[in-house]
């Protein structure tokens, strides 16, 4: 029971029996002035943020900024936040289907398409949308985003689109089949979050957003979890050998994790023991095999395109495994993985990568400043 207690990133304070607290304060103090060095870089001299590029780079560190701003109350840095998410919004009711393009996308029939969706569909509306709501006054705003989520094509089985035609909002394969895991977990991520943003603006539409999203993580995604906390690539259980297929589980975990932090309804037993299985999995089988750790590969879930070991040439899947071991209680393991990772932190890198980096550095860090 206790492990499942502490199971979530900011469910409980990162606190253990017998648990020293000096490295945990020397360790917070390290990520919040990696997280100011980083924030300054991406700000002028009048305050304004640089151009942001990428898929998800705005979205992530609009988060980043307004978590900051929540840490320490400076203003300079709400600003920055409220600005960006202003831009992701203008961008988005710049399209027909709310949707921002990604990249061009080939569907089965050889037709080229400027596809959108998730993942990064549901962390960019996510984001802005805890934005938009701390600030208050936004309700048309936090309707729109709810909006766009709910006409975003949708499986009643408990599945959303993978991708979508960002001009005709069709999708680019036939809904009747399931997407991808961790594209279903963003898109129910931000659904179950921003349904509790608009329950007092707009009941119905909450309801319908909740729905989906817990027709989602309770019929597909939890009953597709392996006996040993694993999640497959596919809801169908099948890895494709292309893929990095542990990145996907962690990308997964990581969804559900952010959907706890920011809605507490979902801070609930059956979610509660999902995560804690996929944490113990991603202890036991993916941190042995990540910097600054030598241990062996993960054998028993890997393909040909799984890395034999995480290195800090790319440290994506460091801050990734950082966040889910921190969030489970794991605090040596994870603050060791994470301090390597830091050494390596994209400072003003105004792409994905630098966006990525430090979101995941601010969630770990809210989760640290909480009493």
């Amino acid at each position: 029971m206790k492990q499942i207690l502490i199971s979530t990133l900011l469910i409980a304070p990162l606190a253990l029996a017998g648990d020293t607290p000096a490295p945990r304060d020397v360790f917070q103090a390290k990520l919040r002035a990696t997280l100011n060095r980083h924030l300054r870089l991406l700000l002028s001299g009048d305050g304004s943020v640089a151009s942001l590029k990428g898929k998800t780079a705005a979205g992530n560190s609009a988060l980043t900024f307004y978590l900051m701003f929540e840490a320490t109350g400076e203003q300079g840095l709400q600003k920055a936040a409220v600005a960006l998410a202003d831009q992701v919004l203008k961008d988005m009711r710049a399209t027909k289907h709310g949707v921002l393009p990604i990249k061009e996308k080939d569907k089965p029939d050889g037709e080229i398409i400027l596809g959108g969706g998730p993942p990064a569909l549901g962390a960019y509306t996510a984001g802005i949308a805890h934005i938009l709501h701390r600030e208050g006054g936004r309700n048309n705003d936090l309707r729109y985003i709810a909006t766009v989520l709910d006409r975003y094509p949708w499986n009643p089985n408990g599945w959303w689109a993978s991708t979508i035609d960002v001009e005709t909002g069709d999708p680019k394969l036939p809904l009747d089949k399931p997407s991808i895991i961790n594209k279903s977990a963003a898109i129910a991520m931000a659904a179950g979050i921003v349904s509790s943003y608009v329950r007092d603006i707009d009941l119905e539409l909450a309801s319908r957003l909740k729905q989906k999203a817990d027709k989602c993580i309770y019929s597909q995604i939890i009953p597709a979890q392996e006996t040993d906390g694993f999640w497959h690539y596919n809801i169908s259980g099948r890895d494709p050998k292309d893929k990095d297929v542990l990145g996907y589980f962690m990308l997964t975990t990581k969804e559900l994790m952010t959907l706890q932090r920011f809605n507490p309804a979902y801070r609930e037993g059956r979610l509660n023991a999902a995560l804690a299985k996929a944490q113990v999995f991603a202890l036991r089988c993916i941190a042995p095999m990540t910097e600054p750790n030598t241990g062996p590969a993960c054998l028993s879930h890997s393909t040909p395109g799984t890395p034999s070991h995480y290195s800090l040439t790319d440290p994506k899947r460091s801050f990734q495994l950082g966040g889910i071991l921190l969030g489970a209680g794991h605090v040596e393991e994870g603050i060791k993985i994470m301090n390597a990772a830091l050494e390596r932190f994209p400072y003003g890198n105004t792409g994905q990568d630098g966006g990525h980096a430090a979101e995941s550095s601010a969630l770990i860090l809210s989760a640290l400043s909480r009493p």
